[in-house]
């Protein structure tokens, strides 16, 4: 399971200004140091603010900061707002519907995975993410 190219990209953003919670970054500061494409960057950090993950300020001193404490964001929530969460409901092997009388051969593979997959992401927060870190 791959994250969408948003989700990958405001994951990098929050955990990066999880890890320095006492400065104002300015979207310049954030594509240079996460190598983010400038424009792609801004739609990011707009939609994260808009969600409630980071606060913008404007002006010379302006940039942006987290708007929570890093042990209140958690994974889910960054995957549910940009791409949703849906996408651990479909079929791991891409059936619309099971083609089979019953399940797939995967479904009870997956089911067990995937409940795995979410639990993980409901309990990880961006603190818990960076303790490995520092």
């Amino acid at each position: 399971m791959n994250f969408s190219k948003t989700t990958s990209y405001s994951l990098s953003v929050l955990s990066y200004m999880a890890s320095n919670t006492r400065e104002r970054m300015s979207a310049a500061c954030l594509n240079k140091k996460l190598n983010i494409p400038y424009s792609y960057l801004r739609q990011v950090l707009h939609d994260l603010s808009s969600k409630g993950f980071i606060r913008s300020y404007r002006g010379r001193d302006g940039g942006f900061i987290l708007a929570r404490e890093t042990n209140t964001i958690f994974l889910s929530e960054i995957v549910q707002s940009t791409e949703g969460l849906d996408s651990f409901d479909n079929c791991i092997m891409g059936f619309a519907e099971c083609p089979f009388n019953e399940k797939c051969p995967m479904h009870s593979v997956w089911e067990k995975t995937r409940s795995e997959i979410l639990n993980v992401l409901r309990k990880t927060s961006l603190a818990d993410m960076l303790k490995d870190y520092k």
